[in-house]
């Protein structure tokens, strides 16, 4: 019996992928490597700063860039990118509404702790996730599974008790690989890259009371 909805947050809560791509793209302008769009949907999307631009300074030899300092850039311009304007994806205030009366909710993101307080006090969210786990409190990132384990120890719940909502091929493999539930949105990615998802949806409309009701144990 699912007792427990967790959210990813990009792409999922909040439509800024571009913004987060963009931030990236501007940070590493700095020290002299085009992150192309190919790029980072193959090194980045759904997977934590830190992993990502560990794994770009090593393969493209970017010896003289110190990891911490390009991570504190791109978060700076994310930063200010989103403070003009963040776009979330239609229904989902909607549905997190509804899923709090019923449901015990957390937000596991890959984001830093700043960018994920932004949003969720940008969006008035603070009362409605009963904990935060972002890219700061883990060792390794999605698609591993720790991130969706330790939400599930932090809520003191069995991992057989979370429906995760995903967007990306890394989150779904995380979730998965938790022994979650999880729920693909094709926010962000085409169906054929979120096949391991119990379920794929195009509308948080779909994802209905009922409709948690009927996912298997």
């Amino acid at each position: 019996m699912i007792t427990t909805v967790i959210f990813d947050m990009n792409g999922v809560i909040t439509d800024d992928e571009e913004c987060h791509e963009l931030a990236t793209k501007r940070a590493f302008e700095q020290v002299g490597l085009d992150v192309t769009p190919e790029i980072y949907r193959r090194f980045c999307l759904g997977r934590t700063d830190l992993a990502a631009f560990k794994e770009l300074i090593e393969i493209y030899s970017l010896y003289h860039v110190k990891l911490e300092r390009i991570i504190a850039d791109k978060t700076k311009i994310y930063l200010e990118l989103i403070r003009h304007e963040l776009k979330i994806y239609p229904e989902v205030v909607d549905l997190i509404d509804r899923l709090y009366k019923n449901y015990t909710l957390a937000l596991t993101t890959s984001s830093t702790l700043s960018e994920a307080q932004t949003v969720i006090i940008k969006l008035r969210l603070q009362d409605k996730f009963r904990i935060v786990v972002t890219s700061e409190d883990v060792v390794y990132g999605k698609p591993h599974p720790e991130p969706y384990l330790l939400t599930a120890k932090k809520l003191g719940v069995d991992p057989k008790a979370c429906l995760v909502i995903e967007d990306s091929e890394n989150g779904v493999r995380s979730a998965k690989a938790a022994g979650m539930k999880c729920v693909a949105i094709t926010n962000s990615e085409k169906r054929d890259k979120l096949m391991l998802a119990d379920h794929i949806v195009d509308r948080f409309s779909e994802i209905t009371d009922e409709f948690i009701r009927q996912i298997p144990n």
